[in-house]
């Protein structure tokens, strides 16, 4: 019994590690039979279009926006309360009209004090240049007589100390006393001299070069307060629409905090953004002839003159701003944020036309390049990248170089796409 048992042990042992060696094989050799079998890539359907030529040598179409020629927000040079704020959103402003004013009584007593002590040191200055009066003249000449006798007797105080101060009848602390108070009188007389001779025959020059030299710096202080005083009204700096404002009435606000918003639109510009290739290819002498169209105005264009043009390309974009200035039209109303086509003709021998495809259709490339999705192949059909450079847009429609005519052009989920996808032509349903 225990020999039977212990042979059907061992039996179902050496079962058990035979199916545990054959899945190990099994499954040990599908991951190597996966690497060996490609996957095959499922055609995916796709929008398309085949693209045409665009009208012979026609202008170069861009989409572009109108702007105010001058924007600027307008704020205090000095800080303040807001006792007046007669500016209001969307009113017209002639230059120089009153957008808002502080209270002035602050600056008021500013610029007097200053003009007080201006005038104050101009007195002084007449009167050391014209010299004392007759009664103070007086009054310095019987100080210099004071003086001279309080020396005079000083001095025989000194010559009798002196002599005795030889003679051994006097200590020389005596002696050494009897000269100092002799030395204070004399330059006691000497400064009443000089006061006098200057009330007779006015200051001496380098006094009256630093006085001047006082006045001065007491006039820029004046002219200072006066333009404190001048700031405490906010003026329209040119003809304008106000478009927004910052502050209310009765706010205190600082210094260069923006109170209100002006912008010109007596004189409009058109901006654009251009392609860092035709940049290149289109000298600035060589853009004359630009027109602007709305949309609203069929048939009607507006002549543009070139203005400016960055000389940064946007870096997300890469291309480069150019503004065209438009004069304000009679009897239209064109105003800023307004969109616009601008038409620019092509320079003379600019070669072939540009081929035109659906904007959608670009994709933007590495660096500053596009390219385009192009359908290949006959019974399988697969997407080939195709480098492409857009030069203008015409509505929805891109102008490119890059492409030709009769290219059939993935126009819809191009960003799911990579290179060598196959692809279906997409039949909409019903048809």
């Amino acid at each position: 019994m225990k020999i039977r048992l212990l042979k059907t042990r061992t039996l179902a042992a050496i079962m058990v590690a035979a199916a545990v060696g054959a899945a190990y094989l099994f499954w040990g050799a599908v991951p190597e039979k996966r690497k060996q079998a490609e996957v095959p890539r499922l055609a995916r359907p796709v929008k398309t279009a085949v693209i045409a030529a665009s009208g012979g040598g026609g202008p170069r179409i861009f989409p572009g926006r109108v702007q105010a020629s001058q924007k600027v927000d307008l704020a205090f040079r000095v800080s303040g309360q807001i006792v007046e704020l007669p500016a209001v959103k969307g009113s017209f402003a002639e230059p120089g009209a009153l957008l808002a004013r502080l209270d002035p009584r602050d600056f008021e007593v500013q610029l007097a004090n200053a003009k007080s002590e201006l005038g104050s040191a101009r007195a002084r200055l007449d009167a050391m240049k014209s010299g004392a009066r007759k009664e103070e003249i007086a009054m310095l000449s019987a100080k210099v007589n004071s003086a001279r006798a309080q020396m005079n007797d000083a001095k025989a105080t000194l010559d009798r100390v002196e002599n005795m101060f030889k003679a051994g009848g006097m200590s020389r602390s005596e002696y050494e006393k009897a000269q100092t108070a002799y030395e204070v009188t004399r330059m006691a007389y000497q400064a009443a001299s000089q006061e006098l001779s200057a009330g007779r025959t006015g200051s001496r020059a380098e006094d009256l070069a630093a006085m001047e030299f006082t006045i001065q710096g007491i006039e820029a202080k004046v002219k200072t307060a006066e333009n404190a005083l001048a700031d405490t009204a906010l003026k329209a700096p040119f003809a304008g629409v106000v478009i927004d404002r910052y502050a209310d009435n009765n706010q205190s606000v600082q210094r260069d905090q923006p109170i209100v918003s002006l912008q010109d639109i007596a004189a409009l510009e058109v901006t654009i953004s251009v392609p860092e290739t035709l940049v290149l290819q289109t000298p600035r002498d060589s853009i004359h002839g630009m027109e602007a169209r709305f949309a609203s105005l069929p048939g009607v264009s507006f002549p543009l003159s070139y203005k400016e043009a960055s000389a940064q390309a946007d870096p997300v974009t890469q291309t480069y701003s150019v503004s065209f200035s438009l004069p304000v039209p009679e009897g239209i109303t064109v105003l800023p944020g307004m969109t616009a086509d601008v038409l620019i003709p092509r320079p003379a021998g600019g070669g072939r036309a540009d081929a035109e495809l659906p904007a959608n259709a670009v994709m933007g490339g590495e660096g500053t390049g596009h390219f385009v999705w192009r359908v290949e192949g006959t019974e399988s059909l697969f997407v080939k990248k195709i480098p492409v450079e857009v030069t203008g847009y015409r509505g929805g429609m891109a102008l490119v170089k890059g492409a030709a005519p009769g290219d059939r052009i993935v126009t819809a989920g191009v960003s799911l796409l990579m290179e060598g996808d196959p692809v279906t032509l997409y039949t909409p349903p019903g048809s």
